[in-house]
């Protein structure tokens, strides 16, 4: 069921990404030709007057298409007909898409909450840390980066100490207003009288009978640390601490959401964690969208911003042709890379 249910959700992510594409070029009176959710043969058609409506039996991807999409000007509603900046918005509209629908699920997800989450500020400490009396912490702090990182939840801490290159880190916390930086702290974590687990030992202070605006905080925070995600990935493979074997394809996402509502100890639960990992995919969908690789969104609008600087400076722009071989190239690369993360993904499932 809940393979089911976590396919149904990357189609949904997909349609919801497409929708962003349609609206814009509907804005703009770009011609579309087919909208289609899924991908493969149709199961339910409808022509409207312009477009036509297709749901198709594969509930995974989706398209829009687009008049001039191949890159040859077909009249005033043809894509390539219309000025640079409306034709950045249409593709770029298709990841705004996705983050706001992110956005919303985190809103959604934060206001059901009955308490929020403890802030990054430091109520205290736990009975045996020395993280005042030697790191320089003090009782009121807010920590705001590690190593120039942003610190947008408690949660943080951990991860971004983790990722550091050496074995101190630099952090600034707000106090009275002002910033500090602490330099070359050492945080570890370890066992303190009644635990469980290891803790650095700070206690962080809680907010209390949350307003509207303490909860969309929590929601606008939650959506900007999965948003640094990305290049929080690029350090860690620049850095060896992470490699291709950290990469999951759609099946080894599906294989953790099953995994996460299957082992959930109650159904309500179950959709917490699954709409969760539904936020991060869309979210996370949008930033590598918009990444300026050939063949994604990104790379469309990189190709187009570099021919526009060319008419200017050379007055010269590439050639509509060449943009459809480059972006071709780049598909049938993320498609092979795509086949080889997948087969890596079945691997470990079944040797597991």
């Amino acid at each position: 069921m809940y393979i089911a249910i976590s396919i149904l959700i990357f189609g949904l992510i997909i349609a919801i990404h497409e929708l962003g594409h349609f609206i814009a070029a509907k804005i703009f009176k770009v011609g579309v030709p087919e909208f289609a959710i899924g991908m493969g043969p149709k199961l339910l058609k409808k022509q409207g007057k312009e477009t036509l409506y297709s749901l198709r039996a594969i509930p995974i991807g989706g398209f829009c298409a687009l008049d001039g999409d191949d890159n040859e000007v077909q009249g005033e509603r043809s894509l390539f007909a219309k000025p640079l900046w409306q034709r950045l918005i249409i593709f770029a509209s298709g990841s705004v898409m996705n983050i706001a629908a992110g956005f919303l699920v985190l809103l959604i997800l934060v206001g059901s909450m009955s308490a929020l989450p403890p802030t990054t500020t430091i109520d205290g400490f736990i009975e045996g840390s020395t993280l005042q009396s030697e790191q320089g912490f003090e009782i009121g702090d807010r920590i705001h980066r590690i190593d120039g990182w942003r610190v947008y939840q408690n949660m943080n801490i951990g991860m971004l100490v983790d990722l550091a290159p050496g074995d101190t880190v630099d952090v600034e916390v707000i106090r009275d207003g002002q910033r500090v930086i602490l330099r070359d702290l050492t945080l570890e974590r370890q066992m303190f009288e009644g635990g469980d687990r290891p803790l650095f030992g700070f206690v962080f202070a809680t907010i209390e009978n949350p307003t509207v605006f303490d909860r969309v905080g929590v929601a606008w925070n939650d959506l900007r640390d999965i948003m640094r995600q990305l290049p929080l990935t690029f350090r860690m493979f620049s850095s060896g601490q992470a490699g291709m074997e950290d990469v999951s394809s759609v099946i080894g996402i599906v294989d953790i959401m099953n995994e996460a509502g299957a082992t959930a100890p109650t159904a309500g639960i179950a959709v917490r964690r699954l709409a969760l990992i539904a936020a991060i995919i869309s979210v996370s969908v949008a930033m590598i969208n918009l990444l300026p690789i050939p063949g994604l969104d990104g790379g469309r609008i990189f190709l187009m911003l570099v021919s526009w600087v060319l008419t200017r400076v050379f007055k010269r722009e590439i050639s509509r042709k060449y943009e459809t071989y480059i972006n071709m190239i780049g598909l049938l690369l993320l498609f092979g890379f795509m086949i080889y993360i997948m087969f890596n993904d079945i691997v470990q499932i079944v040797t597991r």
